[in-house]
């Protein structure tokens, strides 16, 4: 592909500036040629290419009515709703760690039990789903027909293309398929998603999910970015197209999986291509840390990315067994010896809406264990339909004092639920001030704390907000339903 100058521009009259204008050949701008020379090639070779077709990126601009960040966000987070309706899909998954027949159909049982509605094969479970063996693949479609018949569907982890290269910690899939570092002409630690890696990765998903009924896909290291120099793999010319064939590849797998109705976890920015979820505001080494460290961050990390996103386009973690490192101190397993750190957790992740990557063997241990998954799950069932709407941020987390947001939504019954933390080892007794406009309620809503009847009715102030008085104990949650008194 040969960029040249526009031999136009200079007799054009004004001052229009030179523009890139891949899909015409005539008009303003920079002329893209079909045929040109291509330097830069394994040893520095000059090879002619022939452009046979080139759809360019998409770029979509949203005009919004202020500058004010709450209200730019919702009008982002609406556009989000209208344009990846996919991402409003918010199954509650579990990741199992125990990947035996056995030790998947106990948690299973227990998912039924509490309403959990997905099971994942966890990385680093020893589950494969690049193993092309027959009864490894037969033993897999045995428990999902069992999870299925319980109302579970499953889904499974897999490691695609970044650190699947020479030296990545993944396993590198192939030499002939590792990209090239256009620096060096080494062979680099990722695959090429533009190689044949790309074709055989592409029909190993498909061949297992058609025959196991897996439903869900969680796609680790999906294409990051990463140029490639190779001049001999089947989906790029070079190093000048190398990344534009792998972006648009990586797009093309997941519409593919999306046609064949797969849920899609990825940690990347592929909702226009189908993708469903993105983690959300951490670093995973953030789950090394003690466990009230580690739930403190991870709500400041919900709070700041609930203003450019809907709450079940994202996931959050949760390390039952331990993660990276961190030990006793920050692995929520055994369950039943950390009682208030795990409702914590809970409380947090569904009453933000967002779902929760819980990671270990089973949901609960004991019984005391299960009714407090119970509770909260059976809460999160009740009131789905305003905890997965937008959120409209009241207070940010400092630990310091109480913190709070409330989802807000003017299409339903339920206006608007407020959850209101209080991290602190202090009671705290305070008004808090809860903004109602854009619920929808213009003068009178009636609210319920933790869902007591009745309700206490409030006349909403000239700025459609309302002041609600707080008693909280150390360390405590509480939340307020609002309804429409209008």
């Amino acid at each position: 592909v040969s960029w040249e100058v526009d031999p136009e521009i200079s007799k054009t009259p004004g001052a229009d500036e030179p523009l890139l204008k891949c899909n015409y050949s005539i008009g303003l701008g920079v002329l893209l040629g079909t045929t040109g020379k291509k330097a830069g090639g394994l040893g520095g070779v000059s090879n002619p290419i022939t452009l046979t077709q080139v759809e360019s990126f998409r770029v979509l601009e949203l005009v919004t009515d202020s500058s004010e960040l709450e209200r730019v966000g919702l009008s982002r987070r609406r556009m989000t709703r209208l344009l990846t309706p996919q991402t409003q899909e918010s199954p509650m998954f579990f990741h199992g760690t125990n990947t035996s027949a056995a030790g998947v159909q106990a948690a299973v049982d227990q998912m039924e039990e509490v309403g959990f509605e997905m099971f994942v094969y966890s990385f680093g479970s020893g589950f494969n789903m690049e193993n092309t063996d027959p009864a490894y693949i037969a033993e897999i479609a045995e428990t999902v027909k069992y999870a299925n018949a319980r109302g579970i569907e499953v889904g499974g982890y897999d490691l695609i293309c970044l650190d699947r290269g020479d030296g990545g910690y993944g396993g590198n899939v192939g030499y002939q398929w590792d990209i090239v570092d256009p620096d060096t002409y080494n062979l680099g630690p990722h695959a090429c998603f533009a190689s044949g890696w790309y074709d055989k990765i592409h029909q190993i998903f498909l061949n297992f999910i058609n025959m196991t009924g897996l439903s869900m896909v969680a796609t680790d290291g999906p294409y990051g970015g990463s140029s490639c120099a190779s001049t001999n793999h089947d989906h790029h010319t070079g190093l000048e197209d190398s990344i534009y064939w792998q972006n648009r590849l990586q797009g093309t797998f997941y519409k593919d999986l999306k046609e064949l109705n797969i849920f899609i976890n990825q940690p990347d920015w592929y909702f226009h291509q189908g993708g469903n979820k993105v983690s959300m505001g951490y670093n995973e080494y953030q789950y090394s840390l003690p466990r009230w460290e580690d739930l403190a961050i991870s709500r400041q990390g919900m709070f700041d990315d609930t203003y450019h996103y809907i709450p079940t386009m994202g996931w959050m973690f949760l390390p039952l067994v331990q993660y990276h490192s961190g030990g006793a101190a920050a692995e929520f397993d055994p369950l039943s010896k950390h009682l208030p750190e795990y409702e914590w957790a809970l409380a947090q992740y569904m009453g933000y809406g967002v779902a929760v990557c819980y990671r270990g063997p089973k949901p609960y241990d004991t019984s005391e264990t299960k009714a407090l998954v119970h509770k909260w799950v059976s809460f999160y069932n009740k009131y789905r339909d305003i905890l997965t709407s937008d959120i409209v941020h009241v207070r940010r987390p400092d630990m310091q004092d109480v913190d709070a947001i409330i989802h807000v939504n003017p299409f339903i019954t339920h206006r608007g639920l407020a959850m209101v933390f209080n991290p602190t080892d202090d009671v705290k007794i305070t008004n808090l001030t809860l903004p109602l406009y854009y619920t929808g309620i213009s003068t009178m809503a009636e609210v319920f704390q933790e869902g007591a009847t009745p309700g206490v009715p409030y006349t909403l102030d000239r700025d459609f907000s309302i002041s609600v008085p707080l008693i909280m104990g150390p360390r405590s949650i509480t939340w307020f339903l609002v309804l429409s008194g209008d």
